[in-house]
């Protein structure tokens, strides 16, 4: 089902979606580690202005997480941190590219409701609060329906209910989790030119990596002073078939591109 699990904003579940992209997918509603997905995405928790000065508001999820060379920190506390910064900014945008050839923009925020769009020459979805479409070639956009028997709407539901799964905050955090320590190698640019930051600390996980059977490998974090991504990457093999994705974060905050399909 080479359709969609690279158009998420999250980090490690995308190293496993390169792969899967091209096998059998989960079933709807697994999580990273084969269980229930949460519902709903997590709550970012904030405190006052971070010491620094800067508007960032400190989170407190990530006072365990200190980013400093040759530091370590529980994979637990990364992925709990990440999620609650992602959400405390509230948007995002980020360039998925895969081994395979494939590339997608996506677009995402939490507030009001949760919403996405995934642009890319293979795939167009989007996902506004409890509903969802996808683009079809030929067929123009599908509706999400769990109702329906229709193939088309069928299919569009299944790739609905894996974003919301793959983007859900604590999807991430229980990826993280699954080394139990990772090592601040020290601040390192980015590879990429067009990260929205230069200023990045690179993380390592210390133990390999499984997520959803799909083994981890060569994986890199670089994160911001703030804790957001500004790229990941990372090789996911299964089944004997290996793809590297990376994750370009090149926005947090601000506007957004998140088209009403409705409205086409």
């Amino acid at each position: 089902m080479k359709i969609l699990l690279r158009g998420v904003p999250a980090i490690v579940p995308f190293l496993v979606a390169g792969v899967l992209a091209g096998c059998t997918s989960p079933a709807p509603g697994a999580g990273a580690d084969g269980s229930a997905a949460p519902s709903s995405v997590a709550t970012a928790t904030t405190e006052e202005p971070a010491p620094d000065g800067s508007d960032q508001p400190a989170i407190a999820a990530c006072e365990a997480v200190e980013l400093r060379a040759e530091q370590t920190v529980s994979g637990q506390d990364l992925g709990d941190c990440v999620a609650a910064a992602m959400v405390a900014a509230g948007s995002g945008v980020q360039r998925v590219e895969s081994s395979d050839g494939t590339s997608d923009v996506v677009h995402f925020r939490w507030d009001p409701d949760y919403s996405m769009s995934i642009n890319g020459a293979e795939r167009e979805v989007v996902v506004k609060g409890e509903t969802g479409w996808v683009r079809f070639p030929g067929q123009g956009w599908v509706q999400a329906d769990s109702s329906s028997a229709d193939p088309a709407v069928v299919m569009a539901t299944s790739i609905v209910e894996l974003v919301r799964v793959f983007s859900d905050p604590r999807v991430l955090a229980t990826g993280f989790a699954t080394s139990d320590t990772w090592t601040v190698v020290g601040e390192e640019n980015p590879p990429v030119d067009d990260a929205d930051a230069t200023t990045t600390y690179l993380l390592t996980p210390d133990t390999p990596m499984t997520v959803m059977d799909v083994a981890l490998s060569d994986v890199e974090l670089y994160l911001r002073p703030d804790h957001l991504g500004a790229y990941a990457v990372g090789t996911g093999t299964f089944a004997g078939i290996s793809t590297t994705t990376s994750n370009t974060f090149t926005q947090w905050g601000g506007e957004v591109d998140i088209p009403d399909p409705t409205e086409e």
